[in-house]
């Protein structure tokens, strides 16, 4: 799989593919507790909040780069934007999907020796096929 906001890759093909990808959607649900009743009343509100989260090791070349790298990657990313995901099977086939105005609500770092591990949670609406205008 491959993930950007924008135009900023933040993991693409080969090694910098994503490990430990999880996806949670939430919807709004209403309760109502009403009164002499035998059960609460629920409404579901729809308004889908999806949460992709998931981390890229990158390796550099020496120890002094990773550290570099780690602080202008965080500068660099785009708070927000059009997110898009593309998967493929290896073959010609891929499916892409997207977030519209998505959001990079966290990132984190971490760096050993020349390595960096950078996990990252994106938040969004509803996940779509259709390319945002």
């Amino acid at each position: 799989m491959k993930i950007k906001i924008n135009d900023f890759w933040l993991c693409e093909d080969g090694q910098l593919a994503p490990n430990s990808l999880r996806v949670n959607g939430r919807r709004l649900a209403q309760v109502a507790a009403l009164i002499r009743s035998e059960a609460s009343a629920v409404w579901n509100r729809r308004n889908t909040v999806t949460t992709i989260s998931f981390s890229v090791v990158r390796e550099h070349d020496t120890v002094r780069e990773a550290e570099s790298y780690m602080l202008e990657h965080e500068v660099a990313i785009p708070g927000s934007g059009v997110v898009t995901f593309i998967c493929y099977d290896g073959g010609a086939g891929e499916s892409v999907f997207y977030f519209d105005a998505g959001a990079l609500e966290t990132t984190e770092a971490s760096q050993i020796g020349c390595s960096t591990e950078h996990t990252y949670q994106l938040i969004g609406g509803r996940i779509t096929t259709e390319k945002p205008t």
